[in-house]
């Protein structure tokens, strides 16, 4: 077996991936943003949290904290319009105008007051017990309150920081949520990608072992990507670092980043005209349509083949059907890989690379140079 030929199939197939991965992320922030999808996790877990039971979302009720809380000014900055909100509110432009994240010291402070007797000014550690205490119809959220006070240290200070950290921690349980919507969708968005334009995992293995030209013009593609990448990278530790002398310290930054820049470019580039360039199967056409259930050329002697696949006779029912599962399977690993993320590909694309070019070849007995 080639290994370097094996390396090199690896190296273009993991390119391909992070550009699928690239283009699936993108459109995965825009259909999360399209249904506000951030914004519907964050009001679900503030629901939950001032004593909602999961109902909201059919019968619209909200505890009468919820509502004082959600529409606090500290609250309100946060949302796109700071407009009044309650049950009462189409949910489409409730989420719409929630916000994405809330801190949690905010979100413990506007709870705190919203406890405060209207005619308080300065609400003390004895009138927040007692308001606590006085919750009515919404045990949960009192259950939850009283165990705070118990261990504030008779401190309003320390009860904010004890519900702050209660309300990260439900933040991050709802962050963990929303990764695994966001994966699940990644597959699915990774799968239609890979069916709208045959990216076929089992068909680029396949082309890339049997054609070296297209197989080296990938490998090129992704050596400079990672190459590109590494440049942006140092340039930008360059400039996190100490500046040169005053003299020359506007030159320096302007070259460091013309750098970056260059090499940012140069990766969007290549990878921009990938499709253009290389001679790989991605993209429907009337061939690759007709491979899935006419005979391949290959299977008939040379004399008898025609000039189109369209034209070979139609595979057997057996045939067709391992041909149509084979190509299926192939798109289902595509989606499966790219639903790794695009920062996984990235780090196996610098890692494989590194391994290839970790000693430069020697020159053939003939003289040329080996890439």
């Amino acid at each position: 077996m080639n290994f370097g030929a094996a390396l090199d199939v690896a190296i273009g197939l993991i390119f391909v991936y992070l550009l699928v991965s690239l283009f699936v992320t993108a459109l995965n922030e825009y259909i999360s943003s399209f249904l506000n999808k951030r914004s519907e996790y964050l009001l679900s877990r503030v629901q939950s949290l001032l004593g909602g039971d999961g109902s909201e979302k059919t019968s619209g009720e909200w505890s009468p904290e919820m509502c004082a809380v959600w529409n606090h000014p500290l609250i309100s900055a946060l949302k796109s319009h700071q407009t009044a909100e309650d049950h009462c509110t189409k949910r489409g432009a409730l989420l719409k105008n929630a916000p994405s994240y809330i801190p949690g010291k905010t979100f413990a402070v506007a709870l705190t007051e919203t406890l405060k007797p209207s005619e308080t000014a300065h609400l003390s550690f004895a009138q927040l017990k007692t308001a606590v205490a006085g919750i009515q119809n919404n045990d949960a959220l009192k259950n939850a309150l009283l165990p705070m006070l118990d261990d504030a240290e008779g401190k309003l200070d320390v009860f904010q920081t004890k519900v702050a950290t209660w309300f990260d921690s439900a933040m991050d349980r709802t962050g963990g949520a929303y990764k695994r919507w966001i994966h699940r969708l990644t597959f699915w968005a990774g799968f239609a990608v890979a069916l709208a334009f045959n990216v076929n995992s089992l068909q680029l293995i396949d082309n890339l072992w049997r054609d070296p030209v297209a197989r080296a013009g990938l490998v090129a593609q992704a050596s400079t990507t990672a190459r590109g990448a590494d440049d942006a990278r140092g340039a930008q530790a360059q400039l996190a670092g100490p500046r040169p002398a005053v003299t020359d310290g506007d030159q320096a930054a302007a070259d460091v980043d013309g750098a970056a820049s260059e090499a940012a470019c140069d990766t969007g580039e290549s990878a921009a005209n990938l499709a253009q360039d290389l001679p790989l199967p991605i993209g429907w056409n009337q061939e690759n349509l007709c491979a899935l259930v006419h005979q391949p050329l290959k299977s008939l002697p040379p004399s008898k083949r025609p000039a189109s696949v369209c034209k070979t006779p139609y595979r057997s029912g057996w045939s067709a059907t391992v041909k149509i599962f084979l190509t299926l399977l192939g798109l289902a690993i595509t989606g499966l890989a790219v639903s790794l993320g695009s920062p996984f590909w990235f780090g196996t694309l610098q890692s494989v690379t590194n391994i290839r070019a970790s000693g430069a070849k020697p020159d053939r007995a003939d003289g040329t140079t080996q890439k």
